[in-house]
């Protein structure tokens, strides 16, 4: 749990108006990767070429580690260096290589909500234990950043394994 520990704490500086919201996508995508985005090769390349094309990103940094050997890239810095047939190639390889578990999942959020005591996050408690009640109603889905987290710091990015493109 070390790791999912300080991979919480650098999100938070980096990305202090991330909600609760924000760190379960986090925590999901570090215990599951990205199996859950991909149905379809052909219709996952069709997205990486609309999102790269239609959007922007303000991020400078080619990946942003997430742990357990995965990596959020950057898709708008890596298009400058990669094609977009790369970059989904080691999105889909990725999502498919890597799987994860519920008991650890819910190990991973156990851990976060213990954090939340330290004092370290931007919301309240009473926001995270609403979150989190809904969360666990919906029983565990994989979710979007929050309205906010879209609007402050424009995320586009794949999840990959951190080997993935060398």
């Amino acid at each position: 749990m070390e790791e999912i520990i300080e991979i919480i704490k650098m999100h938070r500086e980096k990305y202090p108006l991330a909600k609760p919201q924000d760190y379960i996508k986090l925590i999901y995508q570090n215990e599951f990767g990205a199996e859950h985005a991909i149905d379809n090769e052909e219709e996952s390349l069709a997205n990486l070429m609309r999102e790269v094309y239609e959007t922007k990103g303000n991020e400078e940094e080619l990946f942003v580690p997430i742990g357990n050997h995965l990596v959020r890239l950057n898709i708008h810095v890596a298009i400058k260096q990669y094609s977009v047939e790369d970059i989904n190639g080691w999105f889909v390889r990725s999502a498919k290589a890597h799987t994860g578990s519920m008991a650890n999942f819910l190990r991973k959020i156990k851990t976060f909500e213990k954090m939340y005591e330290e004092g370290i996050f931007n919301f309240s408690k009473e926001e995270l234990k609403e979150y989190l009640s809904y969360y666990r109603s919906k029983a565990y889905p994989a979710v979007h950043h929050s309205d906010l987290y879209r609007k402050e710091y424009e995320p586009h990015y794949r999840v990959i394994q951190n080997n993935s493109w060398k």
